[in-house]
C-alpha cells in the first residue's frame, strides 16, 4: 500500500486524535505516503503533526459562504468543488479513510480515485454508505453513547486495522515556537524549577465549561498549598473568561489567553506539571506534550470517547443518570457543573502530584455525586477509565462492560470459553459498589435475557431464509416465485428485530450495526446481495449469542454480590 488519503474536516482535537492512526499506518505499510485533507480552519495544528507527507486544505467556510450567497451560481459552486477534487485526484490512492460524518465529506469521498474506501461515502445512486465494520460502529456511537466503551482514538485504530508501537497522541512544536515560549516565561520572571499549572477556561461550546468562579477558587487553593504559578490559556475569543477569572482569583495568574499560537501553546503546556481543562483541543495538545491532564467533563461531553488519551490522566464527572446528556438536550439546570466543587478538583490535583491512591476530603460523603476516573491502557491495549470512587453499579455501566467483550470479538463466537472474559468482567465490576436496587437490576436482566434469546432466534431464522434465497439464486434455473415466497418470511423477522431495538435501548447498538450493514449493501446482483446478507445475519446471530452467554454468566455473579459474597476470579 503506497498512497493513503485521510479525510478529517472536523476539529483540532480530532486531528490530534488521528495521529496514532497515521503512526500505525506508517508502521504497517513501510514506504507509504499519507495525504491529509483538512478544513482550512485547522491548518495551523498540522505544522506540529509529523506523520503526513502531503496536506490538502479545503476552505469549508468559503464553501458554506458560497452556498448561502445568491451571487454564486450552482455551476460556479460545482467548479469550486471540482478544483478541489482535481487537486485530490492528482494521484490515485490505495486506501481512503474518511472519518468525517458530514454529507460534504461523503460526496467528496465518492469522487476520489481510490481502490478502497473506509468511512462515509455515497453510492452511484446518491444513497449513504458507511464502509468498514468499525466505521459503522463509529456511526452507532452517537445514538448509543452510554453503552460505548471505546475511545475515539481506538475506534480510529480499529478502522485502520493498526496498532502503533507508541501509545499516545503525537505533536511536535517547532524550534522557533519553543524558543519564543521560553522567552515568554522569562519575561514574566518564571525560571526553571518553578511549579506551573495550566488552566484552560473555555470550550467550543459554553455548556461544556466549568464555572470560571470555580476555576478561580481552585487556583487559590493550588497557589496557597503549592506556591505554584497558574498559566491561563485560550483563544482570542476567550479573553472575557480570563478577565472574569482575574476578577475573582486572589492569586495572580500569567495570562496567555489569545497571546499564543498553537506551537507556543504546546511548548508552554509542556513545561506545566498539570493541565486542568474542560473538553478542548488544548487538552489533547497537553496529552501529546506529555503533561498530565485533569479533565472536567460536563454537559454532553462523553469522556469515554473524547477524554484525555494516555496513561495516568484524570477525569471528573458528576455521577448522575442524566450525565452525559444528549446533544439535542436543552437543560435548564446543569447541576453536573455545580456538583463538581473546587475541593473535588483540588483533591485530584494532590493525587496527581503526590500519588498515594486515595482521594481525601474531610467528609467522605462529599464524593456522593461526583466520580473520578484515571485513564489507563488495558490488557487489550486500548484505553480504559478506571473509577476511583466506589459508586453503585448502574445497569447501563454493566452493559457497557459487556459490550467491550462483544465488540472485541469481531465477531468470533465464544464457544463456551468464558474464563478470561469472566475475569475481566469481575475486575471491572469490582471497581463499583453494590447497587441499591441490585435485585431489581437482576430481574430486569433476566427479562432482557429472554429478549436476547428471542433476538438470537430471529437472527437464526433470518439467516436460514436468506441462505435459502442465496442457494436459489446460485441455480441456473433460478425460481423467482420461490425467492419471493422465501422473502415473504424475512420481512416480519426484520420488523421484529427492529422493534427490539426500539423497545430495548440496551440492545440498540447490536441492531443499529445490523441496520447499517444492510444499508451498506451495494449493487443489483441478487446472488451477491443475498450472500452478503447471509454474513450480516450471521454476525448479528453470533454477537447476540455472545451477549446472551455473557448475560447468563453475570447473573450468578450479581446474586453473589447481593448476598455479600466475594466475587471469585474463576469461570462460572
Amino acid at each position: 500500500m503506497k498512497e493513503i488519503l485521510i479525510i478529517n474536516l472536523t476539529r483540532m482535537g480530532d486531528l490530534l486524535q488521528t495521529t496514532p492512526l497515521m503512526a500505525g499506518l506508517k508502521e504497517m505499510h513501510h514506504g507509504s505516503r499519507i495525504t491529509l485533507l483538512v478544513n482550512s480552519a485547522f491548518t495551523e495544528i498540522c505544522r506540529g503533526i509529523p506523520l503526513f507527507d502531503d496536506l490538502i486544505v479545503f476552505d469549508m467556510m468559503e464553501y458554506r459562504r458560497r452556498l448561502v450567497e445568491k451571487k454564486h451560481s450552482l455551476v460556479e459552486n460545482y467548479r469550486f468543488l471540482e478544483d478541489l477534487i482535481s487537486h485530490i485526484n492528482s494521484r490515485e490512492y490505495d486506501l481512503t479513510i474518511n472519518i468525517t460524518h458530514s454529507p460534504v465529506s461523503a460526496i467528496l469521498t465518492s469522487f476520489i480515485r481510490t481502490r478502497e474506501i473506509r468511512g462515509f461515502t455515497i453510492d452511484s445512486e446518491g444513497h449513504r454508505v458507511i464502509k468498514h465494520p468499525w466505521m459503522r460502529y463509529f456511526f452507532n456511537v452517537i445514538p448509543n453513547r452510554i453503552y460505548n466503551p471505546f475511545h475515539i482514538v481506538d475506534m480510529y485504530l480499529k478502522i485502520g486495522g493498526v496498532r502503533p508501537e507508541i501509545n499516545g497522541l503525537l505533536y511536535a512544536a517547532q524550534d522557533d515556537d519553543k524558543k519564543r515560549a521560553s522567552l515568554m516565561l522569562e519575561t514574566k520572571g518564571i525560571r526553571e524549577g518553578n511549579m506551573l499549572i495550566g488552566f484552560h477556561l473555555g470550550a467550543s461550546k459554553g455548556e461544556k465549561t466549568w464555572p470560571v468562579t470555580s476555576y478561580a477558587e481552585l487556583a487559590d487553593m493550588i497557589t496557597g498549598y503549592y506556591g505554584a504559578t497558574i498559566l491561563l490559556f485560550g483563544s482570542a475569543g476567550e479573553t472575557d473568561l480570563a478577565e472574569e477569572f482575574e476578577m475573582h482569583a486572589i492569586s495572580k495568574p500569567v495570562n496567555y489567553v489569545g497571546k499564543t499560537n498553537i506551537g507556543e501553546l504546546a511548548s508552554l503546556v509542556q513545561k506545566c506539571r498539570l493541565f486542568i481543562s474542560n473538553d478542548t483541543g488544548p487538552l489533547h495538545i497537553a496529552t501529546s506534550a506529555g503533561t498530565k491532564v485533569i479533565d472536567i467533563s460536563t454537559a454532553n461531553v462523553h469522556f469515554m470517547e473524547t477524554g484525555p488519551y494516555g496513561e495516568g490522566h484524570y477525569v471528573l464527572q458528576a455521577d448522575l443518570p442524566c450525565v452525559p446528556c444528549g446533544f439535542d438536550v436543552q437543560c435548564n439546570n446543569r447541576i453536573c457543573k455545580s456538583l463538581i466543587k473546587p475541593e473535588h478538583v483540588f483533591a485530584v490535583v494532590k493525587e496527581a502530584l503526590e500519588g498515594g491512591g486515595k482521594l481525601s476530603l474531610s467528609d467522605s460523603s462529599a464524593w456522593k455525586d461526583v466520580q473520578v476516573y484515571r485513564a489507563h491502557f488495558r490488557d487489550d491495549g486500548y484505553l480504559g477509565f478506571k473509577p476511583l470512587v466506589r459508586h453503585p453499579l448502574r445497569k447501563e455501566i454493566l452493559y457497557r462492560i459487556l459490550y467491550r467483550g462483544v465488540w472485541n470479538m469481531d465477531p468470533a463466537p465464544l464457544n463456551g470459553n468464558t474464563r478470561r472474559l469472566y475475569e475481566n468482567i469481575c475486575r471491572e465490576i469490582s471497581d463499583y459498589g453494590q447497587a441499591s436496587d441490585l435485585n431489581e437490576m437482576m430481574l430486569s436482566i433476566r427479562d432482557e435475557m429472554n429478549t436476547m434469546a428471542n433476538l438470537v432466534r430471529l437472527s437464526e431464522e433470518g439467516a436460514k431464509y436468506i441462505r435459502l434465497i442465496a442457494e436459489e439464486t446460485a441455480k441456473d434455473d433460478m425460481n423467482i416465485d420461490n425467492i419471493k415466497d422465501l422473502w415473504s418470511h424475512v420481512g416480519p423477522i426484520e420488523s421484529e428485530i427492529d422493534l427490539i431495538g426500539h423497545t430495548h435501548p440496551c440492545f440498540r447498538p447490536l441492531i443499529l450495526i445490523y441496520l447499517y450493514e444492510k444499508e451498506a449493501l451495494e449493487g443489483h446482483d441478487l446472488r451477491i446481495l443475498s450472500e452478503a446478507s447471509c454474513t450480516i445475519y450471521a454476525d448479528l446471530m453470533t454477537r447476540s449469542k455472545n451477549m446472551l452467554e455473557m448475560m447468563k454468566t453475570i447473573v450468578p455473579m450479581l446474586e453473589d454480590i447481593s448476598q455479600g459474597n466475594t466475587i471469585e476470579m474463576t469461570a462460572q
